[in-house]
């Protein structure tokens, strides 16, 4: 499973405050670090849903979500639909 970065890990990092370092990044990529993590997870779930027969509680395991209802709800408010819709509808 994905390690979990804190916002104040990533900040210490680079020797900025966690407020800067969220501006920097956010000026930088468009995104707020939050939003950039969670759509490179449900990137790679989108991944997963595609090329494997991985269930969504394995899926959301391995993509760093709490639990599969966790990435259900994640998935729907970025893609409009659930993951498995979303996989049925690439299946075929």
């Amino acid at each position: 499973m994905p390690e979990r970065v804190e916002l104040s890990r990533l900040a210490a990092l680079v020797g900025l405050s966690q407020a800067h370092f969220s501006r920097a990044f956010k000026a930088s990529t468009g995104v707020a670090p939050y939003q950039w993590q969670l759509q490179a997870r449900l990137k790679r779930a989108q991944e997963m849903l595609v090329t494997t027969s991985a269930s969504l509680e394995q899926v959301a395991e391995e993509t760093g979500f709490a639990d599969a209802v966790h990435f259900g709800k994640a998935f729907r408010r970025a893609h409009g639909t659930t993951p498995a819709v979303w996989r049925r509808d690439r299946k075929h």
